[in-house]
């Protein structure tokens, strides 16, 4: 058993986050842990620096950093990575929103004096180039398991009221896309035509908690969906900084054009596409989905674990017509069911990480 000091932020402001609570929840279920957990949630500085000075009295292997410390607001503020850094024991972080803040979180990397990076992505590209960033061991763990004990199917396909459900959000325009809104405007305009009762929303006053989340999935027969993240990577931030930039001082500009100036011509292209804890989810409630083709980290591939959609929609008609086959769907459903299972429930992936950080160990 690894002997580990859990640094993770889990509160009010991520209640409807399912994989910031999933992963600090399953570490302290794990066989593979003994872990000693410090929550840096709705602390002030000085309590942090308190939980900080807890850490280096702690006799652990090593510390584990969780998503929630960094991927959108830092946790670790001021001379707190440098003091973590310091102390003898290896240091794992689980890297959150890949798209942001990228050079603040290398030197967040170095402070640490990191052993092990997890990233959400499996591309050789992308691993590679934070291995020459960093000098520390990289692998890749998807973002979000399955809680067993709350995404798992409790009404037949049947009998689900809601043909397409979906809850996302306005993607920003730096990563290159808007495919998240654009599904959803899809979907939401052929309801009438094609007789769908959908509840489709892009507004987070409509998020759900995790349970609010897995009942909504029980309801729905299907779900759309894209892959996360935007059709390129870097760790500098240049391309997100020009567009901010660019809209910040033209702020009539239109989606149309900051595609044209900065994407439609963009190159070389490192993908930064990763499958969304949605899929992972929706799967485990047997709910049939609609995706636009991607490789979902190469665990979903379409016409056996989803519908697959074309993102010109030239196909959409067809994929309406598979989504109303009962045995079509049951068999979709019951092999993506499977994948998650196997390879995606919060045991599997917390001991694929252990085998992982043995390696820095």
């Amino acid at each position: 058993m690894i002997r580990i000091a859990l640094l993770f932020a889990q509160g009010r402001a991520n209640a409807t986050l399912s994989y910031q609570h999933g992963w600090p929840r399953a570490f302290m279920d794990s066989p593979l842990f003994d872990v000693v957990p410090f929550n840096f949630a709705e602390r002030t500085l000085a309590e942090r620096a308190a939980l900080v000075a807890k850490i280096a009295t702690a006799r652990v292997d090593a510390i584990v950093l969780l998503h929630s410390i960094y991927s959108n607001q830092n946790e670790l503020r001021g001379p707190l990575p440098w003091l973590l850094g310091r102390l003898p024991q290896p240091k794992a972080y689980f890297i959150g929103n890949e798209y942001k803040g990228m050079p603040e979180k290398m030197a967040f990397c170095r402070a640490l004096r990191l052993s092990l990076l997890i990233s959400q992505c499996n591309s050789p590209v992308v691993l590679d180039l934070y291995r020459r960033e960093l000098g520390c061991a990289v692998d890749s763990v998807p973002n979000t398991g399955v809680d067993e004990k709350i995404f798992f199917s409790s009404m037949p396909l049947k009998e689900r009221p809601i043909d397409i459900g979906y809850r996302s959000f306005d993607a920003p325009w730096y990563l290159g896309n808007r495919e998240k809104v654009e599904i959803a405007d899809y979907f939401r305009a052929a309801a009438d035509r094609a007789d769908l009762r959908v509840d489709i929303s892009l507004d987070p006053k409509d998020r759900f908690d995790p349970l609010g989340y897995a009942a909504f999935l029980n309801r729905c027969r299907g779900q759309i969906g894209t892959e996360s993240g935007g059709d390129f990577f870097e760790l500098n931030d240049a391309t997100r900084k020009a567009v901010n930039a660019f809209t910040n001082q033209n702020p009539q500009a239109t989606w149309s054009e900051v595609k044209q100036r900065f994407f439609d011509n963009y190159g070389p292209s490192k993908s930064l596409r990763i499958i969304s804890g949605r899929q992972v989810e929706a799967a485990a409630c047997k709910s049939a989905q609609i995706l636009f083709e991607g490789e979902y980290n190469g665990y979903f591939h379409a016409g056996t674990h989803y519908i697959p959609l074309r993102k010109d929609y030239s196909n959409a008609d067809d994929a309406i017509r598979m989504l109303r086959d009962d045995a079509l769907c049951a068999s979709i459903v019951d092999a993506a069911y499977e994948v998650v299972r196997q390879e995606l429930t919060y045991p599997k992936l917390v001991e694929r990480f252990a085998t992982v950080l043995r390696g820095v160990l």
